[in-house]
């Protein structure tokens, strides 16, 4: 299973249109996700077509090293090599917070840009929210 390597620096986006979200609750160590584009982020704000859809902006405050699942098997592989319970999130949380294991990052997910899972957020540095214009993402339609 290879790696993937995100400088301290580097700009991450959450995406979400839940009323009760915000900016702050994202730092510890709890399972959250992210995306490496504002586009994809975006996309993720919109899928439930409700709420008031934003992106929360954060900039990572240190170098950011992640397994890379592509495959089934590394899947395997990283619950073998971290000792991962995955019956239910909370384990699953649990049980990579044990390990030591930050999170691991989903690079062909979607070909607007990477997915990271994140169980520790410490390391992210808020930035600033934006909202997201659902027609101008969408188009008039939406």
């Amino acid at each position: 299973m290879s790696e993937l390597t995100f400088p301290a620096g580097s700009l991450v986006y959450h995406g979400t249109d839940r009323a009760e979200a915000d900016e702050v609750s994202v730092t510890g160590r709890h399972a959250f996700w992210l995306a490496t584009t504002h586009e994809l982020a975006q996309n993720q704000a919109l899928r439930n077509r409700s709420g008031a859809p934003r992106v929360f902006v954060y900039r990572l405050t240190r170098d950011l090293t992640l397994p890379a699942v592509r495959t089934p098997a590394d899947v395997q592989a990283l619950l073998k090599k971290y000792e991962l319970r995955v019956t239910e999130d909370e384990l699953l949380q649990a049980s990579a917070i044990a390990a030591n294991l930050p999170g691991w990052a989903y690079p062909d997910s979607n070909p607007l840009g990477v997915f990271l899972k994140l169980f520790d957020t410490r390391m992210l540095e808020y930035v600033e929210t934006q909202p997201v214009d659902r027609a101008s993402v969408l188009g008039s339609t939406a």
